[in-house]
């Protein structure tokens, strides 16, 4: 099979587009000013090659110092210096390792020779006008005492450009390859735009230093590897963080047979409907912490009464409503997890106001609450439990449709349908409750325990 046909076709011609722009950029920037092939151009070459070699992966980036290394390049040598210096990266023995397809190499490439040879000219323009001429023979960039406050008008504005630039070629290649929505990809990744522009600054440091000698820049080294240390600490952190929350999951599944899988699969619903609704991605990854803890207070509750095979009385339906509220109160005792407790004691309110525990109305609701109902009432009518039959794809999306303006929020019930494979998307809830008649209702609330 061709690399077209395993790669989305827009992103292909995405590709086509961005790496012959950044080929020719490149040539431009060195015809405009020629780097210097000297030991500081080496030494700026091997560090960005190192970095990229050694970045590390977090869920969802990865963080190297090739940026600071790029930007310094900027000051160093002008346009011709920082595109050799950043397409130095474009790759990385990894990613050769495991065969990346070529478009996706191509597509990095051209977009690192965009943003940094056009960043680089921007630069050289604007330090011209608002610092001091400067004769390109000379390819150097360096700022003194005098030159303050002026030169942080062209160092701003760089750091601005270059951040921006990378998110918006970013979020159009995750369009393209399905990933996210070009807009949901651009709102995941302001979050680090401000990293991006305070670590611009740094690579105008690095810049000065190497000017005084080439071989100055291990200067810099101690307190990058203590901030790398640092973001690898962070991932540590978040991994236990998983694993704590995968440790409660499974105390659940132990007490209640009939539940084992229901998280995690009330997770892929939540999740699912997120990426629909164009959430961040940390509002994603709280949505799905939230969805396999939902029903954490469970715990609280006797095992006769959840694995009960008949109706319930009146005192054990109380026993079974107290679990939003059980398990809220076991999150708030988890620091990094606190955040959660809100979706956690809300995920069984109504959108008309008559859930419990506090009879809240949608308004009052969070989102990430309304999504969990959706997805954790699909997963419970779609599994066999003590007290009842599974239902059918088809059944439980009429009882979706039933309950919508009721039970569910209208709008997530509609893109729970639409995002659904191989069901057709249900733009008018109206018109399709004609459907649901023909099913026989399961009564989601009462003395039913939908999870």
């Amino acid at each position: 099979m061709s690399e077209t046909t395993r790669i989305a076709r827009p992103f292909v011609l995405l590709t086509w587009v961005v790496a012959p722009l950044g080929a020719v950029s490149l040539v431009l920037a060195c015809t405009y000013a020629p780097p210097k092939l000297n030991a500081g151009f080496a030494v700026l070459v091997v560090a960005t090659l190192l970095s990229e070699n050694f970045a590390f992966a977090l869920p969802d980036y990865s963080v190297s110092l090739s940026y600071i290394l790029a930007m310094a390049a900027i000051v160093w040598g002008g346009p011709g210096a920082a595109g050799l210096v950043a397409v130095s990266c474009f790759t990385n023995y990894r990613e050769l390792r495991a065969h990346r397809p070529l478009a996706y190499l191509a597509f990095n490439f051209g977009q690192i020779a965009i943003i940094w040879t056009t960043g680089a000219y921007l630069y050289v323009k604007l330090w011209d006008v608002f610092v001091k001429p400067a004769p390109l023979e000379h390819t150097l960039f360096f700022f003194q005492s005098q030159d303050f406050p002026w030169i942080l008008i062209p160092m701003t504005v760089v750091a601005l450009y270059c951040a921006a630039g990378n998110l918006l070629l970013t979020s159009a290649a995750a369009a393209a390859l399905g990933l996210n929505t070009l807009r949901g990809q651009s709102v995941a990744m302001l979050a680090f735009m401000p990293t991006q522009v305070a670590l611009a600054f740094v690579g105008y440091l690095i810049a000065q230093v190497i000017s005084l000698h080439a071989f100055a820049l291990p200067l810099f080294v101690a307190p990058l590897v203590v901030a790398r240390q640092l973001y690898l600490r962070y991932a540590g952190l978040k991994d236990a963080y998983a694993d704590t929350v995968r440790s409660l999951v499974g105390a659940l599944e132990a007490k209640d047979p009939y539940t084992r899988g229901h998280s995690e699969r009330v997770s892929e619903y939540a999740a699912l409907l997120g990426r629909a609704l164009e959430l961040d991605s940390r509002s994603l990854e709280r949505l799905e912490y939230a969805a396999l803890l939902h029903d954490l207070g469970k715990l609280a509750v006797p095992g006769a009464v959840l694995t009960k095979p008949g109706r319930l009385d009146a005192d054990e339906m109380a026993r079974i409503r107290e679990h939003p509220a059980r398990g809220a109160e076991m999150i708030l005792r988890i620091p990094p997890l606190r955040d959660l407790a809100d979706t956690i004691v809300q995920h069984h309110e109504w959108f008309d106001a008559s859930g419990y525990p506090n009879q809240l109305d949608g308004d009052e609701v969070s989102l990430a609450a309304r999504i969990l109902s959706v997805a954790d009432c699909f997963d419970a009518m779609t599994t066999t439990r003590s007290y009842r039959r599974a239902l059918t794809r088809d059944e439980a999306i009429a009882e979706l449709i039933r309950g919508a303006g009721t039970q569910f929020d209208p709008e997530i019930v509609r893109v729970f349908i639409a995002s659904q494979a191989g069901l057709e998307p249900a733009t008018d809830l109206e018109t399709s409750r004609g459907v649901a008649l023909d099913c026989a209702p399961i009564a989601l609330g009462g003395d039913q325990r939908v999870d």
